[in-house]
């Protein structure tokens, strides 16, 4: 008879699996290790931890062993608050920031309207006549037009409306969800590069999706703050497909998603974004977040095959002047 715990787990647990095992130790206590299976041999398996952090088991010594999710659980995207979460994110797209209250003033070279407006949620601790008066200073300082985040539906956004602001650009839709959902049944896939520095081809194929007036800035925002996973397939010699997660607050936030028009309908996109969760799941995050053009309904829709759901929507405002 069999007595190995890990033997008798049904379907058989694999390389990359997420387990937990119970095992003894040299003076007879026993105790546990949760992470992912990186080694699985006849005598030892080896688990690796968030962190990177590995630990080698005799398997003689395995007392319990389970197969769990393969992501940690947690609060799901549902209860976090629509606040917490546009908090997290301005945490994943560092720009230079200064507060104003609650709110943030965020500068970032130029590069995207979310890391050069005021990310207005909570309460800027002031009047928010006087409030508006020092966004409008504050980036017509920086040459810049004056522009503030604010959600659909949210008192700053009706304030703002009040003080005569309007819309600029478009609206954006916050889908989310949790990382085991998202990565459930997906294996990790060997053709997915992740690199925690900026490669040139990669660079430059970020540079076709997106051209950019300020590269220093933009290679900032893209490189930073850590932990950062720049995912990338390569085909053909070029990068094919692309896109950036990063990990904040136990979230990952996935942007600068592309394909290559040559490669677009063969499931690539699909492929970054759940290597990057397998990525983000092993730094400890549980949930995911990304952003997409409300107006874009195919894209809203490939996302809730995934399993994403929207979770909140944001504009722009800017002054009537």
């Amino acid at each position: 008879m069999d007595t190995d715990p890990l033997t008798r787990i049904v379907p058989a647990v694999r390389v990359d699996d997420r387990v937990t095992i119970r095992y003894r130790l040299d003076d007879g206590s026993a105790t546990d290790v949760v992470g992912w299976l990186t080694r699985l041999e006849a005598g030892m398996v080896e688990v690796a931890s968030p962190g990177d952090r590995l630990t080698s088991v005799d398997r003689k010594r395995i007392i319990l062993a389970r197969r769990v999710p393969p992501a940690r659980g947690g609060r799901p995207p549902e209860r976090w608050s629509v606040d917490e979460l546009e908090r997290a994110a301005a945490g994943g797209w560092i720009a230079d920031n200064q507060p104003l209250g609650s709110w943030l003033l965020r500068s970032g070279g130029r590069f995207t309207n979310r890391a050069n407006s005021c990310l207005a949620v909570g309460d800027p601790g002031m009047d928010y006549g006087e409030a508006a008066g020092m966004i409008i200073d504050f980036y017509t300082g920086l040459g810049l037009e004056p522009r503030a985040q604010v959600v659909a539906g949210s008192a700053p956004e009706q304030q703002l409306f009040d003080l005569g602001w309007r819309p600029t650009g478009i609206e954006t839709t916050v889908m989310a969800t949790t990382l085991a959902g998202l990565i459930g049944g997906h294996r990790r896939d060997p053709e997915v590069r992740l690199d925690r520095e900026l490669q040139d081809d990669w660079w430059q194929g970020y540079l076709e999706y997106r051209p950019i007036p300020d590269h220093d800035a933009a290679r900032r925002l893209l490189t930073g703050p850590r932990p950062v996973a720049l995912a990338g397939i390569r085909r053909d010699g070029q990068v094919a497909s692309l896109g950036r997660g990063q990990v904040t607050d136990e979230w990952l936030g996935i942007a600068g998603l592309w394909t290559r028009p040559a490669h677009r309908r063969q499931g690539l996109a699909t492929k970054i974004i759940i290597e990057l969760g397998h990525w983000a799941a092993r730094t400890g995050a549980r949930n995911a977040y990304l952003q997409v053009e409300t107006s874009n309904t195919g894209a809203v829709a490939a996302y809730q095959s995934l399993g994403f759901l929207p979770h909140h929507e944001y504009r722009y405002l800017r002054p009537a002047s």
